[in-house]
């Protein structure tokens, strides 16, 4: 039987962390979990070590899982390996109790989503998947300001990503499927979180910087809601980060909506009530969602509560639609989510 090394929440004081994936964003994760109070990164797991000593620091290191997970004692465990490769270490971490802090997207496929899901509800650990846009204070403030908005009517939504690097595991037909999966999904899920489940889409793509042979970089789609809303959406790889702008225009029976931002920092907020003369604007400066996020999965551990915001369940419903989106551009047809 393998060991089960998870505490009590009351009993917690010191919240040790194990990080499996040391890729750039894998280090980044790293020190904003080290920022964090009563937070003690006690293992770090890759199979190269291709890191600086400054991220290893007092951690220690496995160039394997299973030992990492056998040997170390760990309450959670964030996983940065690439979508396709997720399903490990989430197994490894749920049969021995240690609660999930997982990188989006979820997986690269609804069956990799699917067992990690049993596997952490049958372990009764945390499974939490991390969407930041859920947690940049323009949206978390949006969310609250709409609950008395009535009913989302629709939205435009632009994500225009500069061509970023590919190691080697972004455009994998049987791997991770690319951009819209990988990058593209955070606009898709920040949808969901704003103006419900996804019924159907429509959408049109190219190849327009890394022309793979079928995988596209850039799209442009449509969106039909559950809830009779409708969104249109665009992205790809073809803008420049030094102009690079993220925008969504959201309307609401009772009011609307405007969120902007440099690509991936949506700072600012403006929000009019259609009965109100005048619109509040808000600017969260330096509220990307990382930081909160992090501390929301700490905060789920220590209270011993599920982390509803951004579970299992709500980050394949984000995969199903960008899944749907591949399909759609491929198809050349509506696909339902």
């Amino acid at each position: 039987m393998r060991p089960k090394f998870r505490k009590e929440a009351e009993n917690m004081q010191e919240i040790k962390i194990g990080v499996v994936g040391l890729g750039w964003w894998g280090q980044i994760l790293t020190g904003y979990f080290r920022e964090c109070k009563d937070v003690k990164i006690v293992a770090l797991c890759d199979r190269r070590r291709n890191f600086p000593d400054s991220v290893l620091q007092d951690a220690k290191y496995y160039p394997e899982m299973q030992a990492m997970f056998d040997k170390k004692k760990m309450d959670g465990v964030v996983v940065v390996t690439p979508p396709e490769f997720h399903l490990p270490p989430v197994a490894m971490a749920s049969e021995r109790g240690i609660h999930v802090y997982c990188e989006k997207p979820m997986a690269h496929r609804l069956e990799d989503c699917d067992r990690m899901i049993r596997v952490c509800k049958k372990n009764k650990v945390k499974l939490m998947i991390a969407f930041k846009h859920r947690f940049a204070k323009s949206f978390s403030c949006l969310k609250e300001k709409s609950r008395d908005l009535g009913k989302p009517l629709w939205s435009v939504y632009t994500y225009p990503l500069w061509k970023v690097d590919d190691p080697g595991w972004k455009f994998q037909t049987r791997g991770t499927p690319g951009i819209i999966v990988e990058n593209f999904v955070h606009a898709i899920d920040g949808l969901i979180y704003l103006m419900g489940d996804v019924e159907r889409v429509y959408a049109e793509g190219n190849r327009a910087v890394f022309k793979h042979p079928v995988l596209p970089d850039s799209v442009i789609c449509t969106l039909r809601f559950k809830n009779g809303a409708i969104a249109a959406m665009g992205g790809g790889c073809t803008s420049d980060r030094r102009i690079s702008r993220e925008y969504l225009d959201i309307h609401y029976e009772k009011g609307l909506a405007q969120i902007w931002g440099k690509l991936d920092y949506p700072f600012h907020l403006r929000f009019l009530r259609r009965e109100e003369s005048h619109p509040e604007e808000h600017c969260f400066e330096e509220s990307d969602g990382v930081r909160e996020e992090i501390a929301y999965f700490l905060k789920c551990i220590r209270e011993n509560r599920e982390p509803v915001i951004s579970n299992g369940e709500e980050g394949r419903k984000s995969l199903a639609t960008a899944l749907a989106i591949l399909k759609s551009v491929r198809e050349n047809r509506v696909v339902k989510v």
